[in-house]
């Protein structure tokens, strides 16, 4: 005797239900790995938005480098640097990584929370050796710079650092990893 199985219509709704809720579990975990794909690739041109080698604007094109240091600023080495509404001085050193030698022109900005650049020009060439040797180019003796910067102005808070080279119509930028408080 042979037995014969016999579909029901329960059976069948049943068994196309949980074929339909697999199939929805996995179009969801398709969907759930699209959107982190998406997410990451999203989060990965933010975070390189600001670090290529080019950005163009209408009359100057900037260009980035890491070849800058602040070694003190108002006498002080600290990461964070807290100072008074008053002149400062900024020492450090800065390569022109297009000409492979001291800039010819040295600017220093600070930025603030409101994004408004404070810019001060009218650095002097400081002699540094050291760099010279680091380096192995005599063309970077020059590379020390000093400036003396009034901050009367500036309100309170952090403001970012940043070294601008200008050279033509292009212009080299140097985001140094210090802080600057204003109390």
């Amino acid at each position: 005797m042979t037995a014969t199985i016999v579909n029901s219509p329960a059976m069948t709704i049943s068994r196309l239900g949980s074929h339909y809720q697999r199939r929805a579990a996995t179009k969801e975990k398709d969907m759930y790995k699209r959107f982190v794909a998406v997410s990451l690739l999203a989060i990965g041109a933010i975070s390189l938005s600001g670090c290529n080698d080019k950005v163009e604007n209408k009359t100057i094109t900037h260009y980035s480098t890491d070849q800058c240091f602040v070694d003190l600023i108002a006498g002080k080495p600290d990461a964070t640097a807290y100072v008074q509404r008053n002149t400062v001085e900024f020492m450090g050193w800065a390569i022109d990584t297009s000409t492979h030698a001291a800039p010819e022109q040295l600017r220093l900005r600070l930025t603030g929370l409101q994004g408004i650049p404070h810019t001060f020009g009218d650095a002097v060439a400081v002699d540094r050796p050291d760099i010279a040797k680091a380096y192995n180019n005599e063309n970077l003796k020059k590379a020390g710079f000093y400036f003396k910067a009034d901050l009367s102005s500036l309100e309170p808070g952090g403001y970012g650092i940043i070294l601008e080279m200008p050279h033509g119509k292009s212009m080299l930028v140097c985001q140094v990893k210090k802080t600057l408080v204003i109390q």
